[in-house]
């Protein structure tokens, strides 16, 4: 029997089964679950989008009692003879819909063409065709070109299995099919595999827990979702457990239709969630096959996951690097000798109780015979609202040997850095306590700081009238087995059994600071009261130059095994109630102050550990801050013009005082000279100004219209004038030792500079001193962008349209296969992370920086601290040694703590370079950075390197390249599979001109 297109027609069958066709509506797909909807990338197989299109877009869904769910297909709505049908007792409903019906009751077969859908209890199958046998309980269902198959039935998972092309049968009763094209599964990352060949099967089964198998032979594999995917896995067996596993043999992998690699077998997890289990080894090809014979083969990542509660997990695996034939390629073969290393982590979390961390430790052994143990513990956990705890701690017992294993030169250079800070809201008051370590690869200096300790509080009303705002400060910095600054005595002698015998002399150096300020407001008065306490120690020997108190002629050099300068002082002043508030800002106050700038009590090596005292003396001051404005008719796009000025002046006056000589002995001063006792008649100049301009609107008729622009902004740092002083030397009366200003303007968008000069070549403290300003630092940095340049800026002056701030989408660029542990990706030499360069559309940064150190004049006791004489101690691979050049020149020079005169001076070299980094989008899927620096003092450039990324559709490549000025040069490659980021290609290649 035929059904007509727009005939309603409804068949009861003797039971089991019960048919009922309805009318003309086409099935609707829904979108799948899980789909993407972000319009940039469709996930749908293909054909989905053509079947969307098909439905209605503003029908509603109907739902269906049997299917309660996400309906599949829009069915028709029933009539009464349908409705009688769908509600009869004891039968098993079959439901269809379609354009074309044919049913024949002698074999009890249907067949629904044109936009086909039938259900059986809860399977539905929607194609453009289906053929259904109710005596074999098969169902073959075809999709036209550019069509695809879907199937819903609960019991093959939770998810529906689209068939893209070609042929699909399903049995209701066994629940096997079999098909040329299926998504049954969803794996790791939300990435679907698409399985094809010449025949592909599926069946539920029990014993997988609910999860359909499904079989193919001659077939291929892949998550690309075109016809004509990008690349493919040609399979000759697979087996798809739908979301747990997939393993096929043998397998070839092809771009397009080029084969490029062959495996024995793969294998894909495709569970989410934690679970014990084998972790993928990483190795690339070059690995498998050498390129080379002096190609270095790794292994990484050999071990096991142990999953062991629901709030911790272990990691256990294994490093490999061949040692075979390393003297033979590297020139430099020492620093790259084999390794093996074992590694473990052990990770926790526990929500309910706000904590969670890890512990991992390594321990390395390497051809040459050396080891290496490295610990590290990561926790956070918050005991309450109002305190918590982090700590961050790396050890490492050789950092040579983590040098020489690094892949990179950002881990060969990287601190080992350790963190540790507890917190705890006390009432009003605020506790922070922690402190801080690190280690350096390649070197023997460890720099710590422990305890930091600081106590803040909120104001305490103690009365309506008194306030108290206690803080208290302690931190103790370290420095261990100093390298960069030469000893002068390098070893330390002594009789061993009667033979002369010497040690290394280890350098270290401690400075230990402390404050409490306790200022106390009293109704209108604020009386301040500050007490510091400083202990500097240099805990090597160290020639010290002892000059006469009163007789600078009488001066002899000593030799001290230990310096240091131990300092405490008190301060306490009132300020006075301001007044002209808004106006000219006038503070007065009236301190207790100190005669020399040093603490009150101090103790050296020089004093034999007793402390000595200077005096006090009072100190009164007046300060101003007032801001002058004048306003300026406006040129150009500029509609009127403002300049500030904001001054502040300050005038302090301080009675003679008194220095014994026995203070001036433990310092290393003479009195010879000296200037710290006068009387003081100082005044102090702080300045910035800043010019601003208001654009004009394009309808604006209001002189208030538009909106500012900061033209230029200059900021002096302090100036002090001292009248005693200028009387007394009858020269300058200049007390401040440095001073630096600094520019900024928004039409240079993201300009900076900075300019620091030392005024006084030697003591302003001593009348020898001489008034002689030297520059002693540039910074400047500069920086472009799409939307950041100052073209834009002229345009959007001049009535221009800004340039749209609309650029592609950002261009993703993880790194596979990483996993944050020990193991590290290898990487290019000079590069840094590539930056998303497509948010900006391109960058470009300039970074100019310039430093150098007074000449020092008659200076015989000098330590010098050369980082060229640094680096090639301690380095023989020329690249290593670059960029260790690179790094010790960018590191602020710190020298020895302050202690008493007279001591060594460390000598550091000028320093002028300027960096650049360009980054850019070539297409939407091509990234380009390009960096370089250029040494003014050396007259060279000191580095170049050129970074490609591309990202494919389904793959992720990187391009490295760099070259050194002695023309040392290395490049890499690395390429990887999304889906599979285990599964990846990478050459790491360095060429040595020693």
């Amino acid at each position: 029997m035929r059904a007509a297109c727009l005939a309603v027609l409804g068949l009861l069958i003797a039971p089991p089964l019960a048919h009922a066709q309805q009318g003309t509506r086409r099935p609707t797909l829904q979108q799948p679950r899980g789909a993407s909807r972000t319009p940039a990338r469709d996930t749908n197989p293909p054909g989905i989008r053509d079947t969307l299109a098909r439905g209605t877009a503003g029908d509603s869904l109907h739902r269906d009692s049997a299917h309660v769910s996400r309906e599949l297909v829009k069915w028709a709505e029933p009539d009464s003879v349908m409705d009688q049908l769908l509600g009869a007792q004891g039968y098993t409903i079959t439901r269809y819909q379609g354009n074309t019906v044919v049913f024949n009751s002698t074999g009890r077969e249907l067949e629904v063409k044109g936009s086909a859908a039938i259900k059986r209890d809860q399977t539905i199958l929607v194609a453009d065709s289906i053929r259904y046998s109710d005596s074999t309980k098969k169902m073959i269902a075809r999709s036209a070109p550019g069509d695809t198959i879907v199937l819903r039935d609960p019991s093959q998972g939770t998810g529906d299995i689209f068939s893209p092309s070609g042929e699909l049968t399903y049995d209701i009763a066994t629940k096997h099919g079999t098909g040329r094209t299926l998504s049954p599964s969803t794996g790791q990352g939300g990435q679907t595999w698409y399985v094809s060949g010449d025949r592909v099967g599926f069946r539920a089964d029990s014993s997988t827990n609910g999860h359909p198998i499904s079989y193919a032979k001659g077939g291929s594999i892949t998550t690309d979702s075109t016809p004509e995917p990008d690349y493919h896995f040609q399979v000759g067996e697979v087996k798809v457990i739908s979301k747990k596993l997939m393993v096929a043999r043998p397998a070839v992998l092809y771009l397009q239709d080029i084969p490029v690699l062959w495996f024995p077998f793969i294998f894909q997890d495709m569970r989410s969630g934690r679970r014990s289990g084998i972790l993928p080894p990483r190795l690339g090809l070059t690995d498998v096959i050498r390129t080379s014979s002096g190609y270095r083969r790794t292994v990484e990542n050999v071990g096991y996951y142990f999953a062991l509660n629901d709030y911790t997990d272990l990691e256990t695996w294994l490093d490999w690097r061949s040692a075979n034939g390393g003297d033979q390629s590297n020139p430099f073969g020492l620093s790259d000798p084999g390794w093996t290393r074992y590694n473990a982590i052990f990770q926790y979390r526990w929500l309910n109780r706000f904590l969670n961390g890890s512990i991992q430790t390594s321990y390395s052994t390497q051809s040459d015979g050396s080891t290496d143990f490295t610990l590290g513990w990561q926790h956070s956990q918050q005991f309450s609202q109002n305190s918590r705890l982090s700590a961050n701690i790396n050890y490492e017992t050789n950092t040579f040997v983590h040098q020489q294993q690094a892949f990179n030169v950002a881990s060969a250079l990287a601190a080992i850095s350790s963190q540790v800070n507890f917190q705890q809201q006390l009432g009003p008051a605020s506790l922070s306590i922690g402190g801080t370590r690190k280690q350096y690869s390649g070197r023997s200096e460890v720099d710590q700081t422990f305890p930091n300790l600081t106590i803040t509080s909120k104001p305490v009303n103690l009365a309506s009238w008194l306030v108290w705002s206690p803080n208290f400060s302690l931190t103790n910095t370290q420095q261990l087995n100093l390298d960069q600054i030469g000893s002068q005595f390098g070893f330390r002698y002594f009789q061993n059994n009667g033979a002369l015998d010497s040690t290394k002399v280890q350098q270290n150096t401690r400075n230990t600071t402390l404050s409490f300020d306790t200022p106390l407001r009293i109704g209108n008065f604020v009386w301040r009261n500050s007490f510091r306490a400083s202990d500097a120690e240099i805990d090597f020997p160290t020639v010290r130059t002892i000059v006469g108190v009163r007789d600078t002629s009488q001066h002899v050099s000593r030799v001290f095994a230990r310096s240091y300068l131990t300092t405490v002082d008190w301060d306490t002043g009132i300020n006075l109630p301001s007044f002209s508030q808004g106006k000219w800002n006038i503070s007065p106050s009236v301190q207790i102050v100190n005669v020399d700038p040093s603490g009150y009590w101090v103790r050296s090596e020089r004093t034999g550990g007793a402390f000595v005292h200077q005096s006090k003396r009072m100190q009164y001051s007046l300060s101003i801050s007032p801001t002058f404005y004048g306003l300026f008719p406006g040129f150009g796009p500029f509609s009127r013009i403002r300049h500030s000025i904001s001054p502040g002046i300050s005038y302090s006056f301080a009675p003679a005082g008194n220095v014994s000589d026995e203070y001036l002995a433990a310092l290393g001063k003479t009195r010879v000279g000296y200037l710290g006792a006068l009387q003081r008649s100082q005044v102090q100049l702080t300045l910035r100004q800043v010019f601003e301009a208001k654009i004009k609107g394009k309808s604006d008729t209001t002189p208030n219209g538009g909106q500012k622009i900061k033209l230029l902004q200059i900021d002096f740092s302090p100036i002090g004038w001292d009248f005693e002083r200028a009387k007394a030397t009858h020269g300058t009366g200049l007390s401040t030792t440095n001073f630096t200003y600094r520019l900024s303007s928004d039409l240079l968008p993201g300009f900076d500079l900075s300019v620091g000069y030392s005024l006084f070549q030697g003591d302003p403290l001593s009348d020898t001193a001489q008034f002689k300003p030297f520059r002693e630092s540039i910074s400047a940095s500069f920086s472009l962008g799409r939307s950041n340049n100052p073209f834009a800026t002229l345009q959007r002056l001049f009535g221009g349209a800004a340039p749209t701030d609309s650029v592609t989408a950002p261009l993703q660029t993880p790194v596979p296969g990483t996993n944050g542990r020990f193991g590290q990706t290898p990487t290019m030499l000079g590069t840094t992370p590539m930056q998303n360069a497509a948010n900006g559309g391109w960058q470009a940064t300039f970074n100019f920086s310039s430093s150098r150190q007074r000449p020092i004049i008659g200076g015989t006791n000098v330590l010098d601290s050369d980082p060229e004489t640094f680096c090639h101690s301690r380095f023989a691979d020329p690249i290593l040694y670059q960029s260790c050049l690179l790094q010790q020149q960018s590191i602020q020079d710190t020298g020895l703590p302050p202690t008493t005169a007279g001591g060594p001076i460390v000598r550091f070299p000028s320093r002028s370079t300027l960096r650049s980094n360009v980054m850019f989008n070539l297409t939407p899927r091509w990234a380009l950075q390009w960096g370089t620096g250029y040494d003014f003092e050396a007259h060279r450039f000191s580095d170049h390197f050129v970074t490609l990324q591309r990202e494919f559709r389904d793959w992720l490549a990187n391009f490295s390249f760099s070259s050194a000025p002695n023309g040392n040069f290395a490049f890499s490659f690395y390429i990887a599979l999304k889906a599979a980021p285990d599964l990846k290609f990478n050459y790491d290649r360095r060429s040595y001109r020693p």
